[in-house]
């Protein structure tokens, strides 16, 4: 019996542990225990970042774009930049197969889970572990959505918090959102908000930015594609790297496979296929100008720098310069617009919904500080909406005679001169090879379509500042057009390809709007030009009030293509193109007096395109009005000094009050010579000319004398060989002055009649006047009545006379 009850002890005393009474009782108890004071830890540990989740305003989850302020040269808000290169799309446009794709690539449990896959979190860590780094994340299409719409990254920098705490705070606001909007809530959110790469967000923009085509008609491979661009959208975009997005479009597809979206056949022949891209992205900003401030951020500061929004701009642009080149290009418009028989499309008339290109006028206009290479002014095209084309950037057109500044700086450098003879006649126009293939070439450079008969032989100061065509073709081949070219290319202006027909001083060849600037502005700065890179923005600053970028200050890169003297002597004859040639007029549009920059016209000879180019001692500037489509005449006689030269005085006007003043000096390399301004020789004392006086319509006389320009050490110029009285110098049909070698004439110093001037005497003008002085009476018998019945005087017949024989 005792042995028994031992026995039964030793069985009792052998039970394993977890068999006995009381076991299980104790292990609940510490499992409730420690599940409760775990839970009161985590609670307490994960409240702030719980609040923190619960402080977001959900209601703000759709609002996809902060804007980015931009501020002129003086603080002032010029606009505002939108990152427009996203297009809110319903998630009924969106197919099927792009959303099991994304699931598929990103949440394969989205439609079960409650904003956060537990499963995916295990399962990360699982493998992450085994793979000894991290291969593998977990976040929920959810929480992707959460993290940028709340740009919950920069928020936990500014905290200076680790990766997980922000993915707490992710967890619990992807739950707030999963209980407050709908799946397909959540998806549209998410798809019109994403980065896929290559400046492409949302779906639509990425859709049109990789495949030229609406989301509806995306494939399957496609939509593997970029879905493939989420988890690392800079370095898989299929644009830049695409065998990065192959190996991720094709571990989408698998994915698709093993979700039964396609078949496993489906997805091998898929995978080996090769993607055709075809690019026609959507368009970004609302204005040309916008555009090019945006793209210098983004070359400096990257491509996705302007995603966040919140930035403030600081430019160079000046708010006055630029409205007003808008507004003068707009009068012009309508100006051309409104001439009798205007045969093109007007823009009133142009519908975008037609689905037609728009074919109507077209203008740009661009001033830039010379010195520094900032932009004051950037009006890229007529309506950015309807034409979002930038001339500036991206077109090129002929100068037409704009371009004769530069023949003229040729021919300088091979040492001839401002005096230099050249003849004013009609040219063949197939000797010049423009306007046609037979018959005289007109003459449009004067910009007026009564230019008078040709002057024969004048000086190449009157060529230039008249604009002549004939003559100013002549000059450049004295200078040798091949050296044309050359020098041409030195200022910087395309001339790759361009024939050596005299048409090339005509200005037939195209250059850019940023060329032609680049170009005038070396008779602005003696000889430099402005700097070969043209900046938009001089700081950034954050949301925060950070500067995240400034505008270093280098050394500018100049083009150099003429010394001084070249550049002193083609500026003062634009000068007087100003005064009295082609720009006659312009001085009295502009309020800076006196003004010491110059400028010049520029007609093509089929009317096609305006250019009014010129400068000041501090900037630069041009404008232009024609067409994007070739062979377009804007009108008959549509001149540069009627269209394009009163939008480039508004724009000089508004910029004179802070860079107007600065004179352009004579440089010592220049020496002055009295000339006769009629033959280009040395002026004698015998050198005067006729003119018509502009008040009284009448003839005058006037000292032809005339203050030149020259580079030092030229030779010595003759004396006028027209007024000095050698034969053989007259032209023919022009009278020689009497010779008076010998003696010297006296020139008034004074009027010479004094008081009445009752028979019309005429006087000699003196050097300076422009009119002669207002007689006080006109005529002695002014003074009698002699009324209006006189009878007639009878007078005898006279006698015969009688001549008698010797």
């Amino acid at each position: 019996m005792a042995n028994k009850e031992n026995q039964k002890a030793n069985k009792l005393r052998k039970r394993r542990f977890y068999k006995r009474k009381g076991f299980w009782l104790g292990l609940i108890l510490f499992c409730v225990l420690s599940a409760g004071i775990g839970y009161v830890g985590v609670e307490r540990y994960t409240r702030p970042f719980r609040e923190r989740a619960d402080a977001y305003d959900l209601a703000r989850i759709n609002d996809l774009e902060i804007p980015s302020v931009i501020l002129d040269r003086h603080g002032k808000e010029i606009g505002r930049i939108f990152v427009q290169n996203r297009s809110v799309i319903p998630i009924s446009e969106v197919p099927d197969i792009f959303i099991e794709a994304l699931k598929a690539g990103e949440d394969q449990r989205f439609e079960t889970h409650d904003g956060i896959d537990y499963i995916g979190i295990v399962r990360a860590v699982y493998l992450n572990k085994k793979a000894g780094k991290r291969t593998q994340g977990a976040s929920t299409v959810t929480q992707q959505l959460a993290r940028n719409a709340y740009d919950l990254i920069n928020e936990s920098k500014r905290r200076g918090e680790d990766d997980m705490n922000r993915k707490i705070v992710e967890a619990f606001l992807a739950r707030r959102i999963t209980k407050s909007y709908s799946k397909k809530q959540v998806l549209e959110f998410y798809l019109n908000r994403i980065y896929f790469g290559s400046g492409y967000y949302g779906i639509r923009s990425a859709s049109l930015g990789y495949f030229g085509k609406e989301p509806k008609d995306l494939t399957a491979l496609e939509s593997a594609a970029i879905v493939g661009c989420i988890k690392d959208p800079n370095d898989m975009t299929p644009l830049r790297y695409p065998e990065n997005n192959k190996k991720s479009r094709n571990l989408v597809l698998g994915r698709m496979a093993e979700a039964n979206a396609i078949t496993s056949k489906e997805a091998s022949k898929l995978s080996a296929e090769t993607l055709k891209l075809n690019p026609k992205p959507l368009q970004r900003g609302t204005s040309h100008l916008y555009e090019r401030i945006a793209d210098e951020i983004g070359r400096e500061l990257g491509p996705d720098a302007l995603a966040a929004g919140g930035f403030i701009i600081h430019t160079s642009i000046d708010a006055d310069v630029q409205s007003a080149m808008e507004k003068g290009l707009k009068a012009s418009y309508e100006k051309a617009e409104a001439v009798q028989g205007y045969a093109n499309q007007k823009k009133a008339d142009y519908k975008k919904s037609s689905g037609k290109p728009a074919e109507y006028l077209q203008g740009a206009g661009l001033m830039v500080d010379h010195a520094t290479g900032e932009v004051l002014a950037h009006v890229g095209g007529r309506d950015y909406a309807e034409v979002p084309y930038d001339v500036i950037e991206l077109g090129k057109r002929p100068l037409g005679t704009a371009f004769l500044p530069f023949a003229y700086a040729a021919g300088f450098k091979q040492n001839l001169t401002p005096a230099t003879a050249v003849t004013d006649e009609w040219m063949d126009a197939r000797f010049v090879g423009i306007g046609g293939t037979e018959g005289v070439m007109g003459e449009w450079g004067m910009e007026t379509l009564n230019p008078g008969k040709p002057e024969g032989k004048i000086t190449a100061r009157r060529a230039l500042e008249s604009s002549k065509i004939g003559a100013s073709i002549g000059f450049a081949q004295m200078a040798g057009l091949q050296n044309v070219a050359n020098t041409a290319e030195a200022f910087g202006l395309p001339m790759k390809g361009a024939e050596l027909l005299p048409r090339l001083a005509a200005g037939w060849e195209a250059a850019s709007m940023k060329d032609a600037v680049r170009a005038i502005s070396v008779f602005g700065r003696n000889g430099t030009s402005a700097p070969k890179v043209f900046t938009f923005v001089d700081r950034v600053e954050n949301s925060e009030g950070s500067i995240v970028y400034n505008r270093k200050i280098e050394v500018p890169v100049r083009l150099e293509p003429i010394d001084d003297a070249t550049s002193y002597m083609v500026h003062t004859m634009l000068r007087g193109g100003m005064e009295r040639g082609s720009a006659s007029g312009l001085t009295e549009m502009l309020v800076e007096k006196p003004f010491s920059g110059a400028g010049k016209t520029g007609t093509t000879h089929d009317f096609s395109d305006n250019w009014f180019l010129g400068y000041n001692g501090r900037v630069s500037c041009g404008v232009w009005l024609g067409f994007l489509q070739p062979g377009k005449s804007i009108y008959q006689g549509a001149f540069s000094k009627e269209l394009a030269m009163p939008v480039w005085a508004d724009a000089m006007n508004a910029c004179a009050k802070d860079f107007g003043g600065k004179v352009i000096p004579q440089p010592e390399s220049i020496q002055e010579v009295k000339i006769c301004r009629v033959s280009g020789q040395r002026a004698t004392p015998y050198c005067y000319e006729t003119v018509m006086d502009p008040v009284t319509n009448r003839p005058r006389t006037r000292s032809a004398e005339f203050t030149e320009f020259f580079r030092k050490g030229m030779p010595t110029l003759p004396f006028c060989q027209i007024h000095s009285g050698s034969e053989s110098a007259a032209p023919e049909g022009r009278p020689l002055s009497p010779a008076m070698i010998d003696s010297t004439p006296v020139r008034p110093k004074e009027q010479i009649l004094l008081g009445e001037d009752p028979y019309f005497t005429e006087q000699v003008m003196l050097e300076g006047m422009e009119h002669q002085p207002q007689r006080r009476s006109t005529n002695v018998l002014d003074s009698f009545d002699l009324g209006d019945g006189e009878k007639p005087l009878q007078l005898a017949w006279p006698k015969r006379i009688k001549i008698m024989p010797e």
